[in-house]
């Protein structure tokens, strides 16, 4: 007999062993595939609109803080004071999300001197004010006549006590307005050997009464020989009247007892002249964002106006500090502040990154333009160039401009009429401003710098 075969159940054991170490194999294989087919899914049809989402919020939140601007520069011109420096924090960029997508967009901030020229040319009545001296002068019989004064810095009545001629023979000063309300009157009773002095306002209401008047003391301590009145001095109240008095005026000086009478006084002349103003502004603040998913952003900083561009389009958001108001007598005050941003010497204008930077401005100087008041001018010209860019934006963008002041002059005695260059290159727009103008205009200077806070 042939022995019985032995089944070999120890390979069979090995053989279904191997079949289940496959199985989980290709079940692992299987799982992991699937979740790089969901992680691929997800990051082709979720991330990008989940990013774009967060650099969305992202320029939201860096045009808030960029709209800041003009409210830090006006603070800076009403504090009139260059020592003081104002800061404006901006995130460059964002858009990152944790795990997912920890890349950030980037950005780039900061000034661009010496482009966006901002014009305004007028021929318009201007002021030269000169100083004028008059020391120790006798009053004369016909009296003394000053004209065209804008402001008195030094006024002395001098009257002799050494004779009878005024204390005893009852002298009188008189010193009047002669284009508007407002007086003095110094006099000496009939035998009595003493100065009185009363004042009245523009009003004619009496503001002193009748109060007595010193001698004044000589340095070698003698008896003086003239009685010395300084009209500014507060206690006489005709500096008052002089503050509230409008420039220019005029005053007259009169007495009954000329030869005891001297004056002294120091003031300034206010004299028009009709002359052909131009002045210029330039220099922009930018934020430029360089997304990767959202649409890419341009914020603008110009003469007081906060544009938003979205190439090639351009839309004013934060409107310039320019007014322009009608007033009493059937005139317009046009206020136009002209805003200069520049760098400095040796500074980086611009500064790029994904962090948060800072701006930071300062005032430099600060200047009114010395029109004369009342109706200066008729018209006034504004050329107005716009920033860098295509021909489709430079139109976009000085249409706004010229949008805004055909809003503002609405409802005034004031018209806007825009003209565009004659080639439509779009270089610029000139915008004139027709009526009976009080033109009003301060020339400010603003120095711009970014700093690096992290990256």
């Amino acid at each position: 007999m042939e022995p019985r075969r032995r089944h070999n159940h120890g390979r069979s054991d090995r053989m279904l062993q191997d079949t289940s170490a496959v199985s989980l194999v290709v079940a692992t294989v299987m799982i992991f595939g699937l979740l790089i087919t969901i992680a691929a899914y997800i990051n082709v049809y979720y991330i990008p609109s989940w990013a774009e989402d967060a650099e969305a919020k992202h320029m939201r939140n860096a045009f808030t803080d960029f709209s800041s601007i003009p409210g830090a520069i006006n603070r800076l011109v009403l504090a009139n004071e260059t020592n003081i420096m104002s800061r404006q924090r901006i995130e460059l960029g964002g858009g990152d999300i944790p795990v997912l997508s920890p890349v950030r967009s980037w950005g780039s901030l900061g000034a661009v001197p010496r482009e966006g020229n901002f014009t305004v040319t007028a021929d318009a009545w201007m002021v030269n004010i000169t100083e004028n001296r008059t020391i120790n002068a006798a009053i004369t019989d016909a009296g003394v006549n000053i004209t065209n004064i804008s402001d008195i810095s030094l006024f002395y009545i001098d009257i002799d006590s050494a004779t009878d001629d005024f204390l005893g023979g009852g002298g009188e000063v008189f010193i009047n307005f002669t284009n508007q309300s407002g007086r003095v009157k110094i006099w000496s009773g009939l035998g009595i050997y003493s100065l009185k002095i009363s004042t009245w306002n523009d009003d004619n209401n009496r503001i002193i009464d009748s109060i007595y008047i010193n001698k004044a003391t000589n340095q070698s301590g003698s008896d003086p020989d003239y009685y010395r009145i300084d009209l500014l001095n507060p206690c006489y109240g005709f500096s008052k009247v002089l503050s509230d008095a409008d420039t220019p005026y005029n005053l007259t000086i009169e007495t009954n007892k000329s030869a005891a009478c001297n004056y002294t006084i120091i003031y300034n002349e206010y004299n028009k002249s009709l002359v052909h103003y131009s002045a210029t502004s330039n220099g922009t603040l930018i934020y430029e964002s360089m997304n990767r998913y959202f649409l890419d952003q341009k914020f603008i900083y110009q003469n007081g106006a906060v544009f938003l561009c979205q190439a090639p389009n351009a839309s004013m958001r934060t409107l310039p500090a320019i007014t322009i108001e009608d007033t009493a007598n059937e005139s317009a005050r046009i206020t136009i502040p002209m805003i200069t941003v520049g760098t400095g010497v040796n500074r980086t204008p611009m500064i790029s990154g994904s962090g948060v930077e800072e701006l930071r401005m300062k005032l430099e100087h600060l200047n009114r333009v010395p029109f004369a008041e009342g109706n200066n001018t008729d018209n006034v010209y504004l050329i107005i160039e716009p920033p860098e860019g295509d021909e489709n934006f430079r139109k976009d963008y000085l249409q706004e401009w010229a949008n805004y002041f055909n809003k503002i002059v609405g409802g005034t005695s004031v018209e806007a009429n825009p003209e565009w260059p004659p080639d439509d290159s779009y270089a610029n727009i000139t915008i004139t401003l027709n009526g009976s103008i009080h033109l009003d205009i301060q020339d400010i200077y603003i120095d711009g710098r970014t700093s690096r806070i992290s990256s």
